[in-house]
């Protein structure tokens, strides 16, 4: 069942996470794949070792950047879930900006992580770990939430002056 943009300004707390969610518009429903694909990309390999086919994941390498990373996507998707549910953020917040910082900064924190990879030790050999793709999956998630949230910051500025137009007219 469709829920209008109308419907949705009424809070509804009784509603659960998949109806939350299915309330969503495109963009914002484009905005929780990111967060989670984000998330989810803790469990791929970040970092594969010069030598031999070793590995280490988001979570075996987990440090406050990790940490910071799963915290915004956290935030992100209560906030979508919230949204869905029919709550707005007190002005002056708006959804889309929130979304669109919160993809910037998880983006920022993944390439911090980018750069400061671990160090590699092996019989006295010390290198840096290459790059594995879960910090690109990661990323490409961090471009969907900040992508999302300008979207769904463009769509709020089109609702404000759409009503604005009304209200003078």
């Amino acid at each position: 069942m469709a829920v209008s943009r109308s419907e949705r300004s009424r809070p509804r707390p009784g509603r659960s996470w998949s109806q939350a969610f299915s309330a969503l518009v495109p963009a914002e429903r484009l905005a929780a794949v990111g967060a989670l694909a984000c998330a989810a990309s803790l469990a791929l390999p970040w970092y594969s070792a010069p030598v031999d086919d070793l590995v280490k994941t988001g979570l075996g390498t987990f440090d406050f950047a990790k940490a910071a990373l799963l915290l915004t996507v956290a935030a992100a998707l209560v906030l979508l879930l919230e949204v869905g549910r029919g709550h707005r953020p007190p002005l002056p917040l708006h959804e889309g900006t929130l979304l669109t910082a919160a993809g910037a900064w998880a983006a920022l924190l993944i390439l911090i992580s980018v750069v400061d990879r671990p160090e590699f030790e092996l019989g006295g050999f010390r290198d840096s770990y290459d790059l594995g793709y879960g910090a690109f999956v990661a990323l490409g998630g961090a471009g969907l939430l900040t992508l999302a949230g300008l979207r769904v910051r463009r769509l709020e500025a089109l609702k404000e002056r759409a009503e604005r137009r009304s209200a003078e007219g």
